[in-house]
């Protein structure tokens, strides 16, 4: 009986040991891949985890991370990283950045994050799709963001602005502090309900609205949430077998809802508006003369409801969390610097003079030093700190006989390449100068906010004019100082990619004399 019930305990420690071992051995597998291409790299501490265990737990925001490896490899043009058990090329080169981004982009045109749309409906949109389908959504949808098209969206841009003053004074008739973040995340939520679905969210004047409360959904920051969304994208194929999903049911029926509703209405009742649904809506009219045969092309991309609800619903998030953020770092960095602060009152007065008072479209692009002011605000606290890119066929890289075959990764680190002193001396300080196009030229590749070439931003300029037409509205109504319950200098939250301060930007408000 011993000897049968060693031989049961042998074997299983015998099984879970070559288990372990061929664990380990798999979670390590590609970690030899930059030492035979003879390129410098960070030397993996885990299996499975490769450089990315701090970063995966939330020990350690991935910018910290990423500018730690920036600085180890300074006079390298890029640096060999693993991403889980992914080979990452890191690139630290401005030349190299434009040559991905921009020069040899048809090697580069995927961002690697692609989803299970099935799965996943909401996430068939410009960020996630790849390929032929990607390069027809794209070109279809850049007539939403012609000047034409921005120009006739300038007036909800100033309405929105209004309610957004009205709404922050009584703030100011308390006499108290306002939390920014929360307050421009309503603001911005107004904007893109109006501009993208045509519908009053009421974020700013209903706490219980249902976009607010749907957005906030978004963007929850957790542990848990952080390393599934980074599982997802570096193991798709769990996807299969494991509910990886990045949006929660309700906020996912939410929208789907919310979409189908509003195109029902405006085809029941003939109602045409100049916005972001309305364009979808017009695309997929085109398309319904399409052939079976077209349809069933599988590089094709036919406009469906599913297809109108996830870009929709792309558009809303980028659209209205990263503007948030950027118009509450500039209130934030105004109120540290009242010299710049009231530099900027005086120039906003002084243009919307020559154009009787109206906040008009043609005054906005007048304000040169607004705009100098916000894309240094985008220089220090870029909405993603990182880009991410996937090489679509063997690549040698410029200058080397270093070889990447396809499917490899790269990583464009912004926030460590806005903050390096070569390209932008004393990065630390808050100085709009550098982007005096006059005095000063911004290397390519070193300023990434919305990122470069044929995938950049397709709503870069949309997000500037509101960011413009938001602080035309505040500064000549109010002036800011940083309240004490701000934690500065900020501290960010370690669960996400994207910069949220802990505690949140708390402003202080003093009204001008009219």
């Amino acid at each position: 009986m011993w000897t049968i019930l060693y031989e049961i305990v042998f074997s299983s420690v015998f099984l879970l040991l070559s288990t372990l071992v061929l664990l380990y051995f798999y979670g390590v597998r590609t970690y030899g891949f930059w030492k035979k291409r003879g390129v410098p790299y960070v030397e993996p501490k885990y299996p499975f985890f490769g450089n990315t265990f701090e970063t995966a737990l939330s020990i350690k925001p991935a910018y910290v991370a990423q500018l730690e490896i920036y600085k180890r490899f300074i006079g390298q043009r890029f640096v060999g990283v693993f991403t889980f058990t992914n080979p990452t090329l890191f690139v630290r080169d401005p030349e190299l950045v434009e040559a991905v981004m921009i020069k040899d982009f048809t090697s580069f045109y995927n961002r690697g994050t692609a989803s299970n749309h099935e799965q996943e409906p909401l996430s068939a949109h410009l960020f996630h799709l790849e390929n032929q389908k990607w390069k027809i959504l794209r070109q279809k949808l850049s007539p939403t963001f012609t000047s034409g098209k921005l120009k006739g969206m300038h007036q909800q841009l100033v309405d929105c602005s209004d309610a957004l003053v009205k709404y922050i004074n009584g703030f100011a008739v308390r006499d108290e502090p306002v939390e920014m973040r929360e307050v421009m995340a309503k603001f911005t939520t107004d904007v893109i309900g109006s501009c993208a679905f045509g519908l009053n969210t009421n974020a700013m004047s209903d706490p219980d609205s249902e976009f607010r409360k749907n957005g906030r959904k978004i963007f929850e920051s957790s542990i848990k949430r952080r390393f599934f969304s980074l599982l997802k994208m570096n193991f798709p194929q769990l996807q299969k077998y494991v509910n990886l999903k990045s949006i929660d049911q309700s906020t996912e029926d939410f929208f789907m809802n919310l979409v189908k509703s509003t195109m029902l209405y405006r085809e029941a009742n003939n109602v045409t508006r100049n916005d972001f649904v309305q364009l979808l809506m017009e695309l997929k009219k085109q398309e319904q003369n399409l052939t079976k045969t077209d349809q069933q092309d599988e590089d094709e991309l036919i406009i469906d409801d599913k297809i109108i609800a996830a870009n929709a619903f792309v558009f809303f998030v980028a659209g209205f969390e990263t503007t948030a953020s950027t118009l509450s770092y500039c209130l934030y960095e105004l109120s540290l610097n009242q010299e710049i602060q009231e530099q900027a009152y005086q120039h906003v007065v002084s243009v919307l003079s020559k154009h009787g008072g109206q906040v008009s479209y043609e005054a906005i692009r007048e304000m040169t030093f607004l705009k100098q002011i916000f894309s240094e605000t985008l220089r220090k606290y870029p909405p993603v700190p990182e880009l991410l890119r996937k090489s679509t066929k063997d690549y040698v890289i410029p200058g080397t006989s270093v070889a990447i075959p396809k499917g490899t990764r790269v990583t464009i680190p912004v926030y460590s390449l806005h903050y390096d002193s070569k390209y932008f001396p004393e990065p630390e300080k808050f100085k709009p100068e550098r982007f005096d196009r006059e005095k000063n030229k911004i290397k390519i590749g070193t300023y990434l906010p919305f990122g470069d070439g044929p995938r950049i931003c397709i709503g870069e300029r949309f997000a500037k004019m509101e960011i413009q037409v938001a602080l035309v509205k505040l500064l000549t109504k109010y002036r800011f100082t940083l309240n004490s319950k701000t934690i500065s200098p900020l501290v960010y939250n370690s669960s996400t990619i994207l910069l949220m301060p802990i505690g949140g930007i708390w402003i202080d408000l003093h009204k001008r004399d009219e």
